[in-house]
C-alpha cells in the first residue's frame, strides 16, 4: 500500500465505485486504464484538471480529493483550501466492514447497476423507506 493519502483516497474511491479501471479511465478521458492503476498506487499524481471528471466517475467528493492532493503538494496551500471550502459543510465517509459474502454481494449489485456505493446505499434506503411506509399504511389504514 502507498504512503500517499491522495493515492489511498483514489484507491478507495475506485474500489467503492463498483466500476472497472477501464470504465473509469474512459470516463475521465484517459486512453489507457493503466493510468488509473498508476493513480491508485501513487505512482502518478492526479492531474488537477482531471479531479472533477474522476469525482463524477467514482462518486468521491471533489473538494475532499482536491484538499488531499493540495495538502500533499503543499501544506500551506491545503490549509487555505480548508478555510475557503469547508465552512459549514458536513462530511461523511463510508467504510464497509462485514461478512465477505455480504460485502461482495453489495459490490456486485453496485457493478451491475453501475452505481457508486453511496448512490446504491441511498437507493436501497429509499426502497426500504417506501416499503415501511406501505406496511404502516396497510397496518394502520392510512
Amino acid at each position: 500500500m502507498t504512503d500517499s493519502p491522495t493515492a489511498r483516497l483514489i484507491a478507495e474511491a475506485i474500489d467503492a465505485s463498483g466500476k472497472t479501471q477501464r470504465e473509469i479511465a474512459n470516463e475521465i478521458g484517459f486512453e489507457r486504464p493503466n493510468v488509473v492503476s498508476m493513480l491508485k498506487s501513487g505512482e502518478m499524481r492526479m492531474p488537477v484538471e482531471r479531479i472533477p471528471a474522476f469525482s463524477r466517475a467514482t462518486g468521491i467528493d471533489p473538494h475532499l480529493l482536491t484538499r488531499a492532493a493540495m495538502m500533499e503538494f503543499c501544506r500551506r496551500l491545503g490549509a487555505l483550501w480548508d478555510v475557503r471550502h469547508d465552512q459549514g459543510l458536513s462530511r461523511a465517509q463510508i467504510y464497509m466492514k462485514g461478512l465477505q459474502p455480504v460485502v461482495e454481494r453489495f459490490k456486485r449489485l453496485c457493478r451491475s447497476e453501475r452505481r457508486a456505493y453511496l448512490e446504491m446505499l441511498e437507493q436501497l434506503m429509499d426502497i426500504r423507506d417506501a416499503a415501511l411506509e406501505a406496511m404502516s399504511r396497510e397496518a394502520f389504514g392510512g
